[in-house]
Protein backbone atom coordinates (compact mmCIF):
# COMPACT_ATOMS: atom_id res chain seq x y z
CA UNK A 1 0.00 0.00 0.00
CA UNK A 2 2.83 2.00 0.99
CA UNK A 3 4.30 1.46 -2.20
CA UNK A 4 1.20 2.46 -4.35
CA UNK A 5 0.96 5.90 -2.63
CA UNK A 6 4.48 6.28 -3.36
CA UNK A 7 3.79 6.12 -7.09
CA UNK A 8 0.45 7.92 -7.33
CA UNK A 9 2.17 11.08 -5.32
CA UNK A 10 5.35 10.61 -7.66
CA UNK A 11 2.99 10.97 -11.14
CA UNK A 12 1.01 13.55 -9.50
CA UNK A 13 3.97 15.57 -9.07
CA UNK A 14 5.33 14.35 -12.49
CA UNK A 15 2.19 15.64 -13.78
CA UNK A 16 1.66 18.81 -12.42
CA UNK A 17 4.99 19.79 -13.37
CA UNK A 18 5.14 18.93 -17.03
CA UNK A 19 1.80 21.08 -17.02
CA UNK A 20 3.20 24.50 -15.07
CA UNK A 21 5.78 24.25 -18.29
CA UNK A 22 3.68 24.67 -21.21
CA UNK A 23 2.91 27.18 -23.13
CA UNK A 24 -0.38 29.20 -22.95
CA UNK A 25 -2.26 28.13 -26.52
CA UNK A 26 -3.07 31.49 -27.05
CA UNK A 27 -6.52 32.05 -29.55
CA UNK A 28 -7.82 29.33 -30.75
CA UNK A 29 -10.69 30.91 -32.82
CA UNK A 30 -10.96 33.85 -34.99
CA UNK A 31 -11.04 37.21 -34.08
CA UNK A 32 -14.93 38.51 -34.52
CA UNK A 33 -13.24 40.83 -37.41
CA UNK A 34 -11.76 37.50 -38.91
CA UNK A 35 -15.26 35.77 -38.51
CA UNK A 36 -17.01 38.75 -40.23
CA UNK A 37 -14.42 38.87 -43.16
CA UNK A 38 -14.76 34.82 -43.26
CA UNK A 39 -18.68 34.55 -43.88
CA UNK A 40 -18.21 37.36 -46.21
CA UNK A 41 -15.94 35.20 -48.02
CA UNK A 42 -18.01 32.40 -47.85
CA UNK A 43 -21.20 34.19 -49.16
CA UNK A 44 -19.63 35.20 -52.35
CA UNK A 45 -18.18 38.78 -51.37
CA UNK A 46 -14.80 38.86 -53.54
CA UNK A 47 -14.03 42.53 -52.35
CA UNK A 48 -13.30 40.54 -48.51
CA UNK A 49 -10.89 38.68 -49.81
CA UNK A 50 -8.01 40.80 -49.43
CA UNK A 51 -7.60 43.46 -46.45
CA UNK A 52 -9.17 47.34 -47.98
CA UNK A 53 -6.58 49.38 -49.80
CA UNK A 54 -4.13 46.57 -50.80
CA UNK A 55 -5.87 45.89 -54.20
CA UNK A 56 -3.29 45.96 -56.39
CA UNK A 57 -2.15 44.14 -60.06
CA UNK A 58 -1.93 40.63 -59.15
CA UNK A 59 2.02 40.18 -59.79
CA UNK A 60 1.58 35.89 -59.20
CA UNK A 61 -1.08 34.03 -60.25
CA UNK A 62 -0.79 30.46 -58.41
CA UNK A 63 -3.27 27.38 -59.82
CA UNK A 64 -3.99 25.42 -56.96
CA UNK A 65 -6.26 22.75 -57.69
CA UNK A 66 -8.95 22.22 -60.36
CA UNK A 67 -12.09 20.43 -59.05
CA UNK A 68 -14.44 19.08 -62.79
CA UNK A 69 -17.87 17.72 -61.37
CA UNK A 70 -19.99 15.50 -62.97
CA UNK A 71 -22.39 18.28 -63.68
CA UNK A 72 -19.73 19.17 -66.03
CA UNK A 73 -19.10 22.56 -63.60
CA UNK A 74 -15.96 23.82 -62.76
CA UNK A 75 -14.42 25.19 -59.57
CA UNK A 76 -10.29 26.17 -59.88
CA UNK A 77 -8.08 27.66 -56.76
CA UNK A 78 -6.40 30.22 -57.62
CA UNK A 79 -3.85 31.99 -55.38
CA UNK A 80 -5.70 29.91 -52.12
CA UNK A 81 -9.27 31.19 -53.29
CA UNK A 82 -11.80 29.51 -55.15
CA UNK A 83 -13.12 30.63 -58.15
CA UNK A 84 -16.47 28.99 -60.22
CA UNK A 85 -16.58 29.11 -63.64
CA UNK A 86 -17.75 32.44 -65.10
CA UNK A 87 -16.08 34.53 -62.47
CA UNK A 88 -13.30 36.72 -62.00
CA UNK A 89 -13.03 38.06 -58.44
CA UNK A 90 -9.11 38.31 -58.83
CA UNK A 91 -9.26 39.74 -62.08
CA UNK A 92 -8.54 36.53 -63.43
CA UNK A 93 -11.00 33.85 -65.36
CA UNK A 94 -10.32 30.13 -65.71
CA UNK A 95 -11.73 28.03 -68.44
CA UNK A 96 -11.09 24.57 -67.53
CA UNK A 97 -10.94 21.97 -70.65
CA UNK A 98 -12.44 18.21 -69.88
CA UNK A 99 -9.91 16.29 -71.74
CA UNK A 100 -6.92 18.38 -69.99
CA UNK A 101 -5.83 18.50 -66.13
CA UNK A 102 -5.00 22.37 -66.60
CA UNK A 103 -6.85 25.79 -66.77
CA UNK A 104 -6.43 28.50 -69.16
CA UNK A 105 -6.43 31.58 -67.25
CA UNK A 106 -7.13 34.48 -69.05
CA UNK A 107 -5.00 37.77 -67.45
CA UNK A 108 -6.60 41.26 -67.13
CA UNK A 109 -4.01 42.56 -69.58
CA UNK A 110 -5.93 40.00 -71.99
CA UNK A 111 -3.16 37.34 -72.10
CA UNK A 112 -4.23 33.66 -72.13
CA UNK A 113 -1.42 31.67 -69.99
CA UNK A 114 -2.35 27.44 -69.98
CA UNK A 115 -1.49 26.58 -66.31
CA UNK A 116 -1.16 22.65 -64.77
CA UNK A 117 -1.96 22.32 -60.96
CA UNK A 118 0.68 23.65 -58.73
CA UNK A 119 2.22 26.03 -61.16
CA UNK A 120 2.76 29.99 -60.74
CA UNK A 121 2.52 32.28 -63.40
CA UNK A 122 5.08 35.39 -62.67
CA UNK A 123 3.57 38.12 -64.86
CA UNK A 124 6.54 40.34 -63.97
CA UNK A 125 9.12 38.22 -65.96
CA UNK A 126 6.56 36.60 -67.76
CA UNK A 127 7.41 32.87 -66.92
CA UNK A 128 6.08 29.83 -65.36
CA UNK A 129 7.25 28.56 -62.25
CA UNK A 130 6.85 24.89 -61.01
CA UNK A 131 5.54 24.00 -57.55
CA UNK A 132 8.97 22.52 -56.32
CA UNK A 133 11.06 25.37 -57.41
CA UNK A 134 11.62 27.94 -55.24
CA UNK A 135 10.74 32.11 -56.16
CA UNK A 136 14.59 32.64 -57.29
CA UNK A 137 14.94 29.24 -59.69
Amino acid sequence: MARLTVLLTALFLLGHTACAGAEPLGRLFFSPGERARLDQMRNGNASASAPAGQQSPIEQITLNGIVRRSSGKTTAWINQLPQNENETPQGVAAQGQAAKPSALLLLPSGKQVQLKAGQTFDAVKGKIREGYQGPED
